[in-house]
């Protein structure tokens, strides 16, 4: 077992004390609340081109007086090039005995290709213990025999077997598992996490980023943002009051919720939505943060049937409470997406490099304006979704109709 021996005195680099107490991939065995806060930053190279590490980190260290030191985060998509059409799947171990026992389940399961070490710093100020980081590239076999009886479809059968090992394999959890990118987070300072793994050393089309203030979730290294499931990554700064409704639709649908977050619950929600009944982004984005029926009957016929039906047929996936969330995903082309409550009561903002080259979201201005001091930037309207996508610019500024642009 990993020795949970933790620093005396440990404090931040403004001389805060710093809480003592880490938990890595085993979840914690009590139950915290703290007051929420967080930050969130986000950019995209529109032209598909890459940005360093360095960029997204300098992003949400700026906003430090909305993290608390329990845990921090970022996702760079469009990191893996050469392997681009593999799946990378990122683990915390607590120990060899739980990599020894991922690595026994996988085998016969997935064509692992190669597998390496993930870089961590030898030595941190984030309190011990630290997690073995380490990641698989992988196929999914194509013979029906390895996916069972239901010939489950590739992205299917990914979700199963990092759902099964996330809640039945001890000492052990998969943090990312999608293609051509990884997560990179843990419990400690933003700047700490970018310094543990070194991000400078990254670059990637498109990255996200959280800091942490939790509400009512552990402080632990796997349930820090972003959570990931297959490619999609999610940032959420808030709280969703809605989550055991929320909860019983993903988990109706074969989700399995281990991480002890709301923000675990709306990464399953994008999934649902999107990629397995195959709504389009906008839509999912109304599913999740809908108008009221007094708005949608002033829509035009077509737009209010279809917004009548999506609060009817989803109203288990309309998410309740204050939220600010940036989505990523990297198939099929790497985007980025930003969704606010439909009362705006978590801060975003949105804005475009003069070049037009790169776009950001951000909890502030000041994150975008640290790295882009001429960023044009605006505010996305309440529950009206921002969307980029690398090689086609901004598809939505979040400030058009709701369905505009949508095959009615």
């Amino acid at each position: 077992m990993i020795d949970r021996t933790d620093r005396e005195g440990r404090t931040d680099r403004l001389g805060r004390p710093v809480r003592a107490e880490n938990y890595t991939a085993s979840r914690p065995p009590g139950w915290q609340g703290q007051p929420g806060g967080c930050g969130i930053a986000s950019c995209i190279s529109l032209k598909g081109e890459k940005i360093g590490g360095d960029r997204i980190a300098r992003m949400l260290t700026i906003m430090e007086e909305r993290e608390n030191g329990l845990g921090a985060g970022y996702a760079c998509y469009g990191l893996f090039p050469e392997r681009h059409d593999q799946y990378c799947l990122q683990f915390f171990f607590d120990d060899e005995e739980g990599k020894c026992n991922v690595e026994n389940f996988l085998d016969g399961r997935l064509d692992v290709l190669h597998d390496e070490r993930v870089f961590t710093r030898d030595r941190s100020t984030i309190s011990p213990p630290y997690p073995i980081v380490w990641r698989y590239f992988a196929n999914v076999p194509n013979a029906r025999e390895w996916r069972g009886e239901r010939d489950l479809g590739e992205e299917d059968y990914m979700v199963e077997i990092v759902q099964h090992i996330n809640e039945k394999i001890p000492e052990a959890f998969c943090v990312s598992s999608g293609k051509d990118m990884a997560v990179f987070k843990g419990n400690g300072y933003s700047y700490e996490i970018a310094e543990l793994y070194d991000l400078a050393r990254y670059s990637g089309t498109m990255w996200l980023s959280h800091s942490r203030f939790p509400t009512n979730s552990p402080a632990w290294w796997a349930g820090a943002h972003p959570l990931s499931l297959l490619d999609w990554g999610v940032c959420h700064n808030g709280e969703i009051t809605s989550y055991g409704v929320n909860r019983k639709l993903v988990e109706m649908n074969g989700y399995k919720c281990t991480v002890l977050t709301d923000t675990e619950v709306v990464t399953y929600l994008w999934d649902l939505l999107v990629r397995r009944n195959q709504l389009p982004i906008e839509v999912a984005a109304f599913a999740m943060a809908p108008s009221t029926f007094q708005e949608i009957a002033l829509l035009p016929p077509a737009e209010r049937r279809l917004a009548e039906w999506l609060r009817i047929t989803y109203k288990e996936a309309f998410l309740n409470g204050p939220f600010s969330i940036i989505v990523g995903r990297s198939q099929p082309n790497i985007s980025l997406i930003a969704l606010a409550d439909r009362k705006k009561l978590r801060p975003m903002i949105a804005g475009l490099s003069p070049d037009e080259g790169v776009a950001y979201c951000a909890s502030e201005e000041s994150a975008i304006r640290i790295v882009e001091p001429d960023a044009r930037t605006w505010a996305p309207g309440a529950g009206n979704p921002f969307i980029a996508v690398a090689g086609k610019g901004i598809v939505r500024r979040g400030t058009e109709p709701s369905f505009q642009g949508v095959n009615l």
